[in-house]
């Protein structure tokens, strides 16, 4: 399966649902890839690609490498299938997986100083869970702007520790494992990142 623009869907056409279809979850569409079920792969793909994508952007300014690197992913899912065992969720397993795939090149290229630091132009979008939890009038729309902009005053690790708990709903010990950081830290890190947006806003 190649990774190419048309693969890359908004998040607005990935979360519209089907009516009267009730999408599988995670676990039973990595059972159907086990036993090698292309729907379920496919399905397994389109689900997750875009935010992984969005991942490896906004860590590296080589779009090429970031779709290199998830062409390696999904290729390594479907050759491996038959062993392929998951210590947690699907979710967690395929951002550490791709993580570390990703971090491999840009440590041998020696493109960042320390293992994936963050392109500076780019930053997460984020979706209703952050949003809810920070805003609470009736003026969502233009809170939401604010928030987006809000976001430039994290650092590199906040962000994306923010990202992989409201945008994909990892857990505090998932982030850790995939952070390489212990969980005390990411409960800190990500307590005062949500300080900093709070007060930010409060400040518009």
């Amino acid at each position: 399966m190649l990774i190419n623009a048309e693969n890359i869907a908004t998040e607005n056409e990935r979360n519209v649902p089907k009516k009267g279809i009730q999408p599988l979850d995670d676990d039973k569409l990595w059972a159907g890839l086990k036993t090698g079920n292309e729907l379920a792969f496919s399905m397994l793909y389109k689900r997750h690609v875009n935010r992984l994508y969005a991942y490896g952007m906004h860590s590296c300014y080589d779009q090429e490498l970031v779709k290199d690197c998830l062409q390696e992913l999904f290729t390594r899912l479907w050759s491996r299938r038959e062993t392929l065992g998951v210590a947690g969720s699907v979710n967690y397993y395929l951002f550490k997986s791709y993580r570390r795939l990703l971090i491999g090149p840009l440590i041998a290229k020696r493109k960042f100083s320390v293992p994936f630091q963050t392109n500076p132009k780019s930053v997460f979008e984020f979706i209703p869970p952050l949003e809810d939890s920070i805003i609470e009038d009736e003026s969502k729309y233009h809170q939401l702007a604010k928030l987006k902009v809000s976001i430039n005053a994290l650092t590199k690790r906040q962000r994306e520790a923010i990202y992989l708990k409201f945008y994909n709903e990892l857990s505090y010990h998932e982030i850790s494992s995939i952070m390489e950081m212990r969980v005390e830290s990411v409960y800190n890190l990500i307590s005062k990142a949500l300080d900093i947006l709070k007060e930010k806003l409060r400040k518009y």
